[in-house]
């Protein structure tokens, strides 16, 4: 009895000493970190072509934002990346007859019919998000839908040549070009 005993706790030792020694082995992490741009829609003349607005530069600068964790990780040690979100909006012109921030009526997201947003590394292009516009009322503020491959993201996100680019298709004119902050929402995964 005492032999079965001390064989079982030492059985449980010895899985608990490998057990911690996979834990510290695996340290996994989630970082989430955001971008955000600013640019300008210029006037659009044309409601059959696209327009592209590219050099859009990144201000996000990953690697500083993976080291300052508690972890003190390294670009190398990014195992995935995902964009959660992209969302974009417009600057307020100035206030409405109730004194709210308001946004041109004659020159907002309703005035388009798509946006493209991509980033631009390495000579070639990853299409990121896009949207449907479908409504012509005054729209202020935007949710693109995210449409690149996770795996694919990670190669761009920490090559530090990168721009975005974004490409717009009016379904009617615009007279006054349009102020655009755009924030993307990224989440890193991190492993040692």
């Amino acid at each position: 009895m005492k032999n079965t005993t001390l064989n079982i706790v030492l059985f449980s030792i010895v899985i608990t000493c490998i057990s911690c020694s996979k834990i510290s082995e695996n340290i996994q992490q989630d970082i989430v970190v955001n971008d955000t741009v600013y640019f300008d829609i210029p006037v659009l003349n044309s409601i059959t072509s696209t327009t592209p607005i590219s050099g859009i530069p990144f201000t996000l600068n990953l690697e500083e934002e993976v080291k300052s964790g508690l972890n003190k990780y390294t670009i190398d040690q990014i195992k995935s990346t995902k964009l959660r979100s992209m969302d974009m909006s417009l600057a307020f012109i100035g206030k409405d007859t109730l004194g709210k921030d308001s946004i041109d009526t004659k020159n907002n997201f309703g005035n388009l019919e798509s946006v493209k947003f991509r980033i631009y590394t390495n000579g070639s292009f990853a299409n990121l998000a896009n949207t449907t516009i479908t409504s012509s009322g005054t729209i202020g503020a935007l949710a693109l839908t995210p449409i690149i491959v996770p795996d694919s993201l990670r190669t761009s996100l920490i090559n530090p040549t990168k721009t975005y680019e974004v490409i717009v298709k009016a379904k009617t004119v615009t007279t006054l070009p349009m102020r655009v902050r755009a924030t993307s929402t990224y989440i890193i995964t991190l492993a040692k």
